[in-house]
């Protein structure tokens, strides 16, 4: 969830005035994962310790390639209820899950997304990160894993070349039968894939370097970058309804912060380890 250069200084006096305003065993199904309910956070009043979902980032980067169907089934395995995951598009028009705008940083190849075709891109290997390298898997791949279960798959719309394939990738989690988060940066994207598939619920992305103003868009949640998750901003948007995913947090001190501020939804790059502290930690409280 990280932006252009150019984009990071866009924007950004809105932040200030938005501010004041179990583990489980290897080799479980995803079904078996599946958290108890479906139902979104609570929305309207404080989430207690242990009612937080944990939320792969790009699936468990700590475990497998990011963004890769090995990453995905990694966070499932280790007791992710949600999955987080970044969608672009290729030049042919297939959603693809893959973070950057170019294939640079973690592929054998060099160039931009939005330049393959999605058989170009086939043949390229994620070799950025644990385990053997990985193919840049398809939307319709994970949406696939997913059907029949209920956990819940963040997808964020990334900067399309195409503003109407935000509508395409939509119509397609609409499609899926899974439970899906539109959710992005850009509120154009956010309003042209509410438009195609009004069912879904909404979620607005909001970093301390860029954040747009969502107007009035029908958010179900907001996304914060931590530091913008205080107990203030939290309480705020619970008051206008909305859940609160705080991102990324990989350690047991500000996944203690999250909880304290009453976030709904920790994400993390290491689901298995906030899992287990989760667990733990908030089993002690209630004894205590």
């Amino acid at each position: 969830m990280r932006l252009p250069a150019a984009k990071l200084t866009a924007l950004s006096i809105l932040i200030t005035a938005l501010i004041a305003t179990g583990p489980t065993a290897a080799g479980a199904t995803a079904t078996d994962l599946a958290p108890q309910d479906d139902a979104q956070p609570t929305q309207t009043v404080a989430a207690k310790c242990g009612s937080q979902r944990i939320a792969g980032h790009r699936g468990s980067p700590s475990s497998a390639a990011e963004n890769t169907m090995a990453s995905f089934k990694a966070a499932v395995q280790e007791g992710a209820d949600w999955l987080e995951t970044d969608v672009l598009v290729t030049k042919d028009g297939v959603p693809v899950l893959f973070h950057d705008p170019t294939v640079d940083r973690v592929t054998n190849g060099k160039g931009r997304v939005q330049d393959f075709t999605y058989e170009e891109l086939s043949k390229l290997r994620v070799t950025v990160g644990p385990g053997p390298s990985q193919p840049i898997p398809k939307l319709a791949e994970l949406l696939d894993y997913l059907l029949g279960t209920r956990i819940r798959l963040l997808m964020e719309i990334k900067e399309i070349a195409r503003p109407e394939d935000a509508a395409v990738i939509a119509r397609m989690a609409a499609d899926s039968g899974i439970l899906v988060d539109l959710y992005s940066f850009y509120t154009l994207h956010l309003r042209t894939a509410h438009n195609a598939a009004p069912q879904l619920p909404l979620t607005l992305i909001q970093g301390s370097w860029y954040a747009e103003d969502p107007g009035d868009l029908p958010l179900t949640a907001i996304s914060l970058e931590a530091v913008l998750a205080t107990r203030e901003r939290v309480d705020a948007e619970h008051a206008r309804h909305r859940a609160v995913y705080g991102w990324i947090v990989d350690d047991a001190v500000a996944w203690q912060r999250l909880v304290d501020n009453t976030a709904d939804v920790i994400i993390t790059d290491t689901p298995g380890a906030a899992r287990t502290w989760l667990d733990h930690t908030c089993s002690a409280a209630q004894r205590a």
